[in-house]
């Protein structure tokens, strides 16, 4: 019994030794694990200090979703950094106002004035509240400040609803007319009518919306167009050529006037599997009546690389899309530069984790407006690349069944030997 024990108990640990090394963990940072890399281009004239890099599309590719894969490394080691998305500086202030004097003149214009109770207040959009569907109307705003004297704002104003309740229904709108920055107590706003229905306008709004731009790029991805004859569509499938690449908009060049469409937007990264991404509603109409288009449009933002507008035409004729343009928002990373080491980035590992660096606390007092940029060179293999072996339970799917089937059957010839000693015990 003794013999045996010290047979077992050392295969136990033999055993226990193989499953942790299975389960072997490896440092964040080792360069044998990062697949890729780029150069990283100082340029003339930059200095030590904290600099900041667009990260090239083209890396987009080789890095996971969430660029937990990126990092900088420069001669002494892993450089920390930042990273950050360019986003739009927007600030909105509702501004309480009143709606009075709403009035129709059949087939020509429905108006109404608002007051927005003083003058001085800063103020450039106005929206228009209606429970009407399926309209297009151009729309005028003028200001004033005793509601007398008037003051063309904007007399080019576009509002529409495209709204479908069927078994795919569609609903998309825009209410609202934007101005120059005014400050006028009152305005009026003249919807044109041209001879249809006047709208139903319960109500109107007034904002100041100050809106810095993000920084943007755009794309001209490859286009394929076919015709879904049971879904009465045309569907223009853009491929940008690698995955990873973030885009939110789109703009549709079509040379063919007076339509009306809503477009179904979808993403995939492999052309089989498509996820929706909402509605928009597409545009051009030239009569004497309404003049105006809309050929582009917003989604939410995806980094798939196929993306795919099935543009709706029930039983209208086709619209031939020439050309589409994508745009995205810019990606950067902020980090401390020394033009006289060499800095790279790398990507393209599965297994990283999102680095936590003190930068990520101190960036928020650095005015990275006025840092030096830097640009990332072509990305390249990297040739201190190991592919990190799987463990041999993956390799050899057979092993840790056959050595589980042998532990029980070693446990049940001790259990065995056990109970037949004690049964001869006690006769």
């Amino acid at each position: 019994m003794k013999n045996f024990l010290y047979i077992i108990i050392p295969f136990f640990i033999a055993v226990g030794f193989f499953s942790v090394s299975c389960l072997t963990v490896y440092a964040d940072f080792d360069l044998a694990r990062w697949e890729y890399l780029a150069p990283i281009e100082g340029g003339p004239g930059v200095g030590s200090g904290y600099v900041t890099l667009d990260i090239p599309s083209g890396l987009f590719s080789y890095l996971k979703s969430d660029l937990s894969d990126l990092r900088v490394v420069n001669d002494d080691g892993e450089v920390p950094y930042v990273a950050a998305v360019e986003r739009e500086t927007q600030s909105i202030l509702n501004i309480p106002a009143r709606m009075f004097n709403l009035s129709t003149v059949p087939g020509d214009n429905t108006s109404f004035m608002v007051d927005l109770g003083q003058s001085g207040l800063f103020h450039n959009f106005v929206t228009v509240r209606t429970s009407s569907e399926n309209f297009r109307r151009m729309a005028e705003v003028e200001g004033s400040d005793d509601a007398s004297s008037w003051r063309m704002l904007n007399s080019k104003g576009q509002i529409f609803d495209y709204t479908v309740r069927d078994i795919s229904p569609v609903s998309v709108e825009y209410l609202s007319v934007p101005y120059p920055e005014s400050t006028f107590r009152y305005l009026l706003v003249t919807i044109r009518d041209n001879g249809e229905s006047p709208l139903k306008i319960h109500g109107a709004e007034v904002r100041r919306e100050v809106k810095l731009e993000a920084r943007e790029i755009s794309y001209t991805p490859s286009m394929e167009i076919s015709e879904n004859v049971k879904d009465r569509a045309t569907e223009v499938l853009l491929d940008l050529g690698a995955r990873g690449i973030p885009h939110r908009k789109a703009q549709l060049e079509i040379s063919y006037a007076n339509f009306s469409r809503a477009v179904a937007v979808f993403e995939s990264d492999d052309k089989k599997e498509w996820r929706s991404l909402g509605h928009a509603y597409i545009f051009s109409i030239d009569t004497p009546k309404f003049y105006g288009k809309q050929l582009e449009f917003t989604y939410s933002e995806s980094n798939k690389q196929y993306l795919k507008f099935a543009i709706l035409n029930r039983d209208d004729r086709p619209l031939s899309v020439s050309k589409v343009f994508l745009t995205g928002v810019m990606r950067r990373i902020l980090f401390s530069f020394n033009p006289s080491k060499k800095y790279y980035l790398y990507a393209g590992n599965s297994n990283a984790r999102r680095p936590q660096y003190d930068i990520e606390a101190i960036s928020q007092y650095v005015d990275s407006a006025s840092l030096f940029k830097v640009i990332a060179g072509a990305t390249e293999k990297n040739l201190d690349f190991e592919p990190i072996k799987p463990p041999l339970s993956e390799r050899s799917p057979y092993v840790l069944p056959v050595t589980l089937g042998f532990v029980v059957l070693v446990l049940a010839a001790l259990l065995l030997r056990i109970f037949l000693k004690v049964k001869g015990s006690a006769t």
